[in-house]
């Protein structure tokens, strides 16, 4: 365990630790719990230990998270003071830092105007132009034989002369201008939901996030064999400014993520056991040749691909209740 602290000295006597605790540790911890809970909780219509997890988590999982958190918080205080070489003299006070409950707003108070796409007769000039330069045709004028000859080039169908040549480019200029303005107002209704539900990350979060996300720059540097400080300086960039955009990133994921989990919530958005495992299933059939299968059974990253999709499909279903359309990719 590294870096999961920081040390502010309050006074002389008194020192104060701000502990992040990752979250994959206290989801294990919990996950453990939880089914100790299970085993031992009695429900009526249900044998002993046979009573769903999913039906027991939905009345115990405020209590065990708190159990987690006495569980594992002492190991993580007791290495902190370890490693800082203190010697406390007084009993220690706790402060939990909690993700705060928050409200889904009224999502019809939403509006973003939509931009229609056109293409002008300059764009459809310059995409030629492009092509020109970037193909080597028998032809040299561009005129119709010209346009049949780099249509087959670049995969076409049908294209007779100039004017069909420019009436497909434009509408493949127009489909890829469409589908970018889709993804704006997509992002801008998100921007906006979150506004409205007025979510507020706790900066201690926002902090642990950017830190990994700087523990994550900087193993792929180590491992491309890249000195990070020499990456930054050959693109500008110094270590303040990425810390910056780190922390900006890190406090939209944490937005976007809070909000996805309230729509989930709100909209009763989940998956059974049957659909994880044909999930599961359509995974390992496309997996790539020598994937070492055995992943596909732990249960840690059953639940991860399990919270991909279900954030997947409630932004999906968000995008069509506030914009009436989707992107498909």
């Amino acid at each position: 365990m590294n870096d999961f602290y920081q040390r502010k000295d309050v006074s002389k006597d008194t020192i104060e630790f701000t502990i992040t605790i990752p979250k994959d540790s206290f989801n294990q911890s919990y996950e453990a719990m939880m089914k100790d809970k299970v085993k031992d909780t009695d429900i009526k219509g249900f044998r002993k230990g046979k009573v769903p997890t999913k039906m027991v988590e939905t009345q115990l999982s405020q209590s065990v998270r708190l159990e987690t958190l006495e569980k594992i918080a002492p190991l993580y205080i007791s290495t902190a003071i370890q490693k800082e070489a203190l010697d406390p003299i007084a009993p220690l006070t706790i402060v939990v830092t909690v993700m705060p409950e928050f409200k889904l707003a009224n999502l019809k108070k939403i509006k973003v105007e939509k931009e229609e796409a056109t293409i002008s007769k300059k764009e459809i000039d310059e995409a030629i132009d492009d092509i020109k330069k970037n193909y080597k045709t028998k032809e040299k004028e561009i005129n119709d034989a010209w346009a049949v000859e780099v249509a087959k080039m670049i995969e076409l169908p049908e294209v007779k002369d100039m004017k069909e040549l420019r009436k497909q480019i434009e509408d493949a200029m127009k489909a890829q201008k469409e589908h970018m303005l889709l993804h704006k107002r997509q992002e801008k209704a998100l921007d906006e939901a979150i506004k409205l539900c007025e979510i507020e990350i706790p900066k201690s979060a926002i902090m642990y996030e950017a830190r990994e996300r700087e523990r994550s720059f900087r193993y792929d540097m180590e491992q491309k064999g890249v000195k990070a400080e020499e990456f930054m300086k050959s693109q500008n960039l110094t270590i303040e400014k990425m810390r910056e955009l780190w922390e900006n990133d890190s406090k939209e994921a944490l937005q976007t993520d809070t909000f996805l989990k309230m729509y989930m919530k709100e909209h009763n958005i989940d998956m059974n056991e049957e659909e994880l495992a044909e999930r599961i299933g359509a995974l390992k059939k496309n997996a790539p040749k020598g994937t070492d299968m055995s992943v596909y059974d732990d249960e840690n990253w059953q639940a991860y691909v399990k919270n991909v999709d279900l954030k997947q499909r409630a932004f999906e279903e968000f995008i069509k209740e506030v914009l009436g359309e989707m992107h498909k990719d």
